[in-house]
């Protein structure tokens, strides 16, 4: 079952902070990949990862949020979402979301998500298999505090 991650780039969209309200209501993420826009919205699971540059000009990754998808929608008219993109992956808009999140994003320090994350431009892309395991694990640690969508 493929898993995705998608970049929410601060510098360009503003920190997930900012837009929890909304996505604690449905849960969703933005793309302009046909391919993985349509494989995702099928049941799959999405990672919303933020990125944000340091002042030292290095980039850092945090998890926001995981939800699965179950439509990809796009703007009628061919408009899109946010000026940018093509569809808009979201959770079943009835009834409960099936995820995690954090109220303030968690930092990912493990070195082999981060330079997969970082080989990838901005915008969706499958999680290899060997990473899944890693990043559930912010998840999953106690500590971080992740919440379950209500």
């Amino acid at each position: 079952m493929p898993v995705f991650a998608v970049k929410h780039i601060v510098k360009d969209h503003g920190p997930l902070s900012k837009i929890m309200r909304e996505i604690k209501k449905t849960p969703y993420s933005y793309t302009s990949k046909d391919y993985e826009a349509s494989i995702a919205a099928k049941g799959n699971y999405i990672y919303v990862i933020e990125v944000r540059t340091e002042k030292n000009g290095v980039r850092s990754y945090w998890l926001g949020y995981k939800y699965k998808a179950f439509e990809s929608l796009q703007r009628a008219g061919g408009a899109r979402w946010k000026e940018k993109f093509k569809y808009k992956n979201s959770a079943h808009p009835t009834g409960k979301a099936d995820g995690m999140y954090f109220e303030d994003p968690i930092r990912i320090t493990d070195v082999d998500i981060c330079d997969w994350l970082s080989s990838k431009q901005p915008g969706m892309a499958e999680i290899p298999f060997r990473l899944v395991s890693s990043i559930e694990e912010v998840l999953n640690n106690p500590t971080n505090g992740a919440i379950a969508f209500a």
